[in-house]
């Protein structure tokens, strides 16, 4: 990592005092800095503005005012022969086009010797209605810190539409080509120095859950994007979605009491309650019950727009040649159906589908014990330790 060709000597004296210098002369507004959730990184964050200009879908479906037809909404879309999606995809393409705000949080080894050695950054996209803390949830819990201490730069976001980031129209704004389109474009930023101006020499896609699918989206449509990926929460299989969204039990955001929430307009959906959110995403009593209250503290949103159009980038990156890394809890509810090791290993299936292009340095990696949300449960560490081993292991 290097700004020309040496990492300034002013950063490693003072990273934040610097940090914050480099970033405000690229458009980074609402500057903070401090120590990650962890505690073991140093982090930069604030929002910054990034143009989108990609095809969408005319969706023909309104945003439910009320919780009873939201609920109808899914009831219809997960019902046997169900017409919902195709018909409200009946609109035609659309374009979706437009400036937003987007909310990053760049973090960094705070040990100098370790900072002066970074060479690769990874890319975190977390899943649905989670935010970017989910990499970043408590001590002894948090994926940053690790790869801080492994030698590794972190760039996690809020998704458009979720959290810091802006809120533009849920249905035919924030769709899932829209978040492949924000995300391809923080890939692009860190691969070409233009976020503080600094130089990663390999940039790595990460994603959770949905953030997984538009991580592997990225590499079918954008091959280059990245040297390598790691995808956890996530299969080729999507036959208990339906019960995941019923666990969720999701309401338009701004009847949730949340205030966070109240100015979302209707079509923006948050998980009416704890217990939803622990049936979908954790397997008792295998995690940590502080970083569950820390996720239910910071639960986020997803629209319909994305819910309606995710299956649309879903498809083999047979161009992408890097290695690939699949993770996933052994008892991932929400896309192994509670047992990712029947009837067949999912993870290996997901690998040999989506990835037939992919390097021998590929791995699959199934945490002891864990539900969804693997980051949140006491294999948590075992699984970091396994990913930083992974890209290790392929030299990055």
């Amino acid at each position: 990592m290097n700004s020309s060709t040496v990492l300034p000597l002013a950063f490693l004296a003072n990273p934040f005092a610097s940090f914050t210098s480099a970033f405000g002369l690229d458009g980074i507004s609402n500057l903070v800095s401090g120590p990650s959730t962890g505690g073991g990184s140093t982090c930069i964050s604030g929002n910054i503005m990034l143009s989108v200009n990609t095809p969408g879908t005319n969706l023909r479906y309104e945003a439910p005012q009320d919780r009873m037809a939201v609920t109808e909404s899914f009831v219809e879309l997960f019902q046997a022969d169900s017409t919902f999606g195709a018909n409200a995809a009946a609109g035609g393409a659309s374009v979706i086009s437009g400036d937003y705000s987007i909310f990053v949080k760049l973090c960094l080894p705070s040990d100098p010797e370790i900072l002066a050695q970074v060479k690769t950054v990874q890319l975190l996209t977390h899943g649905a209605t989670l935010d970017y803390t989910y990499w970043d949830i408590a001590p002894g819990y948090s994926y940053v810190d690790v790869a801080s201490a492994a030698g590794y730069a972190t760039l996690s976001y809020d998704q458009l539409g979720v959290g810091k980031s802006d809120h533009p129209d849920p249905i035919q704004v924030v769709q899932a080509t829209a978040q492949v389109a924000v995300t391809h474009e923080l890939a692009g930023l860190l691969r070409d120095a233009e976020l503080g101006g600094y130089r990663f020499d390999k940039v790595v896609g990460v994603g959770h859950s949905a953030g997984s699918t538009l991580t592997q989206g990225i590499t079918t449509q954008y091959p280059h994007d990245f040297d390598a990926v790691i995808l956890s929460g996530t299969s080729a299989s999507a036959d208990s979605v339906p019960l995941t969204m019923a666990a969720f039990n999701l309401i338009n955001a701004n009847t949730d009491p949340a205030p966070q929430f109240q100015h979302l307009p209707a079509g923006y959906l948050t998980q009416q309650s704890a217990v939803g959110i622990q049936f979908a995403f954790y397997r008792y009593p295998n995690f940590d019950e502080d970083a569950f209250l820390r996720q239910v503290a910071h639960k986020s949103t997803n629209t319909l727009g994305v819910l309606l159009t995710l299956g649309g980038i879903v498809a083999p990156s047979a161009e992408f040649t890097g290695p690939v890394d699949i993770v996933n809890g052994e008892n991932d509810l929400v896309f192994c159906g509670g047992n990712c090791l029947h009837p067949t290993d999912q993870n290996s299936a997901a690998l040999s589908i989506f990835y037939p292009a992919a390097s021998e340095g590929s791995q699959t990696y199934i945490a002891a014990g864990a539900g969804h949300a693997i980051a949140a449960h006491k294999s948590g560490p075992d699984s970091f330790k396994h990913m930083i081993q992974f890209l290790q292991d392929n030299g990055l």
